[in-house]
C-alpha cells in the first residue's frame, strides 16, 4: 500500500531529526527526503511547522510502541516459571529495538520537548511496569518478589534497558553475551528461591 504524502513527511521527519537533531533539520530537508518540491510549500499543506511534525512523529511512535507492547505473551503459567519469564524478557529485548526510533528521538530531544518526555514516562515506563507488576503478579504468583512487583519490574526494567542501550552503544553485547543468555541470566536471578539465609 502506498505511502500518504502525510506519512512520507512524518518518515522523513523520523530518519533527519534522529539523524541530525531537531535543531539540525530544516522543512527543505524534511521536503526534498519525502519526494516533496523543496521549499514549494508542500510541506506547510500537512503541518502548521517543524514543531508540529516533530511532535506528531513522537505520538505516532509511541502509538506503535504501545501497539508493540499488547502484543506481548500474557497469561497464567503451568510449566516451567523460568523459562516463561525468560521468553517474556525476549519480548521485551524486542521490544526495545522496535522502539528504537522513539529511544532516539527521546535521547536526542529530551531537554527541548520536556511534555513530550513526561507523556512517554508515564505511557511507557510507569504504566509498562504497572501493568507488567500486575501481570508477573498474576502469571507468576509463586515468583520470588510478588510482594513488591513494582520495585522488581523497575530492576528488570533497568537491567533489560542497560543491556539494550550497552549492545546498541557499543555495537555489540556485553561479553558478547547474546539476548538468550542474559534474559536465561536474568529470569534465573529472579525466580531464584528464597532462602531462610536471604530473610
Amino acid at each position: 500500500m502506498p505511502s500518504t504524502t502525510r506519512e512520507r513527511v512524518l518518515d522523513a521527519a523520523l530518519q533527519l531529526i534522529q539523524q541530525r537533531g531537531f535543531g539540525g533539520t530544516t522543512v527543505t530537508d524534511i521536503e526534498e527526503l519525502a519526494g516533496l518540491s523543496p521549499g514549494s510549500g508542500s510541506f506547510y499543506r500537512h503541518f502548521r511547522s517543524k514543531e508540529d511534525v516533530f511532535r506528531t512523529v513522537f505520538e505516532r511512535e509511541l502509538e506503535r510502541a504501545q501497539r508493540h507492547r499488547q502484543a506481548f505473551e500474557r497469561g497464567p503459567v503451568t510449566a516451567d516459571p523460568q523459562e516463561a519469564l525468560t521468553r517474556r524478557l525476549l519480548q521485551q529485548l524486542d521490544y526495545l529495538a522496535r522502539i528504537r526510533p522513539l529511544i532516539t528521538l527521546l535521547a536526542r530531544e529530551h531537554g527541548m520537548f520536556p511534555d513530550l518526555t513526561r507523556k512517554i514516562r508515564s505511557v511507557l515506563l510507569d504504566q509498562g511496569i504497572t501493568e507488567e507488576a500486575e501481570h508477573l503478579s498474576r502469571d507468576l504468583p509463586t515468583m520470588p518478589g510478588h510482594d513488591d512487583p513494582a520495585a522488581l519490574l523497575a530492576v528488570v526494567v533497568s537491567a533489560l534497558t542497560g543491556y539494550h542501550l550497552s549492545s546498541e552503544f557499543f555495537g555489540r553485547p556485553p561479553a558478547d553475551i547474546d539476548s538468550g543468555r542474559f534474559a536465561a541470566a536474568l529470569a534465573a536471578l529472579i525466580t531464584a528461591p528464597v532462602t531462610d539465609a536471604d530473610e
